[in-house]
C-alpha cells in the first residue's frame, strides 16, 4: 500500500494499492463489491482503462510519468472505457465522488509515497 500527496504536502489519500503487473492491470477493481473513500488503486503503466462488469460508478485519475495529472474523469460509470491520452502513464481509480474533496485540477502535482516514506 502507498499513500499519496499533492505536491503541497496536502495528503490526498493513505490506502492505495499499486498495481504494476499485467494480470493486476487487466483485473482492476471487477469484483470489487465498492471502493472505500479512503482506499484506491493504482495502475501502471496504464493509457486506457474500462469499467466492464463493475458495479460501482470511479473517479479516474491519469497522471504522467512525473506524476502530473494530465486527465481526469468523474463519476464513470459501469460499462465505458476512458483513455486517458499519449501522455497518460499510469492511472489512479478512487470512489466516485472524491474529486469535490481532493481539489485537483490537470497540471497538478501527484507524489506517491510508500508506508516507509519511500517515493515510488
Amino acid at each position: 500500500m502507498i499513500s499519496v500527496f499533492r505536491k503541497d504536502g496536502l495528503p490526498l489519500v493513505h490506502n492505495v494499492e499499486w498495481g504494476s503487473g499485467s494480470w493486476r492491470r487487466a483485473r482492476g477493481l471487477i469484483g470489487a463489491a465498492s471502493l472505500s473513500t479512503d482506499h484506491g488503486l493504482v495502475l501502471v503503466p496504464c493509457r486506457a482503462i474500462h469499467t466492464w462488469f463493475m458495479r460501482f460508478s470511479l473517479d479516474i485519475i491519469f497522471f504522467s510519468h512525473e506524476g502530473r495529472v494530465v486527465r481526469m474523469a468523474a463519476r464513470v460509470k459501469p460499462f465505458r472505457m476512458v483513455w486517458g491520452g499519449w501522455l497518460a502513464w499510469g492511472v489512479m481509480e478512487m470512489q466516485s465522488g472524491w474529486f469535490p474533496w481532493a481539489h485537483l485540477k490537470e497540471g497538478d502535482q501527484l507524489i506517491f509515497k510508500s508506508k516507509e516514506g519511500k517515493s515510488c
